[in-house]
């Protein structure tokens, strides 16, 4: 579902936009989390097994017994709902997901959409990047056939470990069709767009200075 109306700017110009192709977008990353569920359940299966146990061979006094069932399925439950998580749930949270995924490359910077409720908007300015690789996955060759993603880093697109060092956290454009022909275009604008901000030509005439240009970005 697009929205990419509630940010952009007056006079922003879209350029490129679009979303992720279905397929490869929900089956990268869900294998191996799924397969770990099963694994994890298999494991967690003698423990929920104690449930059915007969209630004499754990004790005589019925309250204790009672008491025990209750507390250990308490206990379990957090174990229980990650086991869930990783077989149903995450397949559930990228369906729901996808709906709202859209991208889109302007003539300012490039904007992610997402968010499961409300809408959320990433976005990196074309001055702030750093670095842009095109990735084809596994499941962009099996199923996307011509899908891949775009990773896109700034000098600020880190995220902290639990261990506290830095790891990068590039900007993603998921499993686009055509991810080639989407990255040349990206490259061509945003250097385009960086020339235009860094190296203003003072020889522009004076209603149409600097990065205020009317960029074209068909024009040779």
């Amino acid at each position: 579902m697009r929205e990419i109306e509630k940010v952009l700017d007056t006079n922003e110009q879209v350029f490129w936009e679009g979303g992720p192709k279905f397929w490869p977008y929900f089956l990268t990353g869900v294998i191996p989390t799924f397969l770990f569920g099963l694994v994890w359940m298999g494991f967690l299966t003698p423990f929920i097994a104690v449930n059915f146990l007969p209630k004499g061979d754990i004790g005589e006094a019925t309250g204790f017994v009672n008491i025990f069932f209750f507390a250990w399925n308490i206990f379990l439950i957090p174990f229980l709902l990650i086991g869930l998580w990783m077989l149903v749930g995450i397949h559930i949270y990228k369906w729901l997901l996808y709906k709202h995924l859209y991208y889109a490359i302007t003539n300012k910077r490039v904007i992610m959409q997402k968010g499961l409720i409300g809408r959320d908007f990433e976005y990196i300015d074309f001055d702030q990047i750093t670095n842009a690789e095109v990735s084809v996955g596994f499941w962009d060759k099996a199923v996307g056939k011509t899908s891949g993603s775009i990773l896109i880093s700034s000098a600020g697109s880190f995220t902290v470990t639990r261990q506290g060092e830095q790891v990068a956290k590039p900007y993603t454009i998921s499993n686009v069709d055509n991810p080639y022909e989407v990255f040349k275009f990206f490259k061509k604008v945003s250097h385009d767009i960086k020339t235009n901000i860094e190296y203003p030509n003072k020889l522009r005439p004076s209603e149409n200075p600097g990065y205020q240009s009317n960029y074209d970005p068909n024009k040779k």
